[in-house]
């Protein structure tokens, strides 16, 4: 005699049983709960009711609720694949533009040529210097009276820069054409790399006199290095509006860094 799958006993011979439409075992009517005739009735009317002993009623619970939590997993993990596609697809979006917008020469790759060229140009302008805000005070007689006015007034803030240096031999030119409005730069070429270095060195001394602290002595930069200076000054400038503070341009080798004084 099987055992009731529910009770797990024999029990009474004579005593109703059916069978688990689920796992096939043998159930005591009385463990379910049903008479035969109520089993007949409901069979008879739906085969689609079912009879199931009370660990595979378990188990369907179980399923039902896993399911459930299969479902809901699903559905989240949904959310969360479409949210991602859409955050890919914002920096996407917002990587194109900064593309668009970025400068043309920043873009482009300087081939050997235009690197040689550089080279070569950065070379021809070692040694010279451009001096802006020297009070311009042109002769009416002779453009030679200009350059020799230029000329003395420039020895006197050479004289200041590098007291103890003599510096023979320059060449002076004003840039751009005359305008009563603005002061045109002065270009001066020396005759030694050096002598460019060691008056920038002593520019600062510029700041102390009343004459002349008005005045900024560069070198002679050529385009490309004029725009990384624009850049980099532009660095600097943010970094010292965020806070940041003992922050300076300083040349190593003849390349402009962002240096920390502290």
């Amino acid at each position: 005699m099987p055992l009731c799958v529910n009770c797990n006993t024999a029990g009474d011979p004579n005593a109703g049983r059916t069978q688990c439409d689920a796992c096939q075992g043998t159930v005591h009517l009385k463990c379910i709960g049903i008479s035969e005739s109520e089993i007949k009735m409901t069979r008879s009317k739906s085969r689609s009711i079912k009879i199931v002993c009370n660990q595979c009623n378990n188990n369907m619970l179980v399923f039902k609720d896993l399911k459930t939590l299969i479902s809901s997993l699903r559905s989240e993990m949904s959310s969360a694949i479409d949210n991602l596609k859409a955050d890919i697809q914002t920096q996407l979006d917002d990587i194109k533009v900064k593309l668009s917008q970025a400068p043309q020469q920043q873009q482009a790759v300087p081939t050997l040529e235009e690197v040689a060229q550089e080279i070569l140009e950065r070379q021809r302008r070692s040694k010279n210097l451009i001096i802006f805000n020297l009070p311009e005070e042109p002769d009416t007689n002779t453009r030679q009276g200009s350059k020799d006015k230029d000329t003395l007034v420039l020895n006197n803030v050479f004289n200041i820069t590098n007291p103890t240096n003599t510096f023979t031999d320059l060449n002076i030119v004003r840039l751009g054409r005359v305008n009563e409005s603005r002061i045109r730069p002065i270009k001066v070429s020396f005759k030694d790399e050096s002598d460019v270095l060691s008056i920038i060195r002593g520019a600062k001394n510029l700041i102390h006199d009343s004459q002349f602290k008005n005045i900024r002595i560069s070198f002679d930069r050529t385009p490309r290095q004029q725009e990384v200076y624009k850049q980099l000054k532009a660095q600097l400038n943010d970094r010292l509006a965020k806070g940041e503070s003992n922050l300076r341009i300083r040349y190593f080798n003849g390349t402009p860094k962002i240096v920390s004084l502290n």
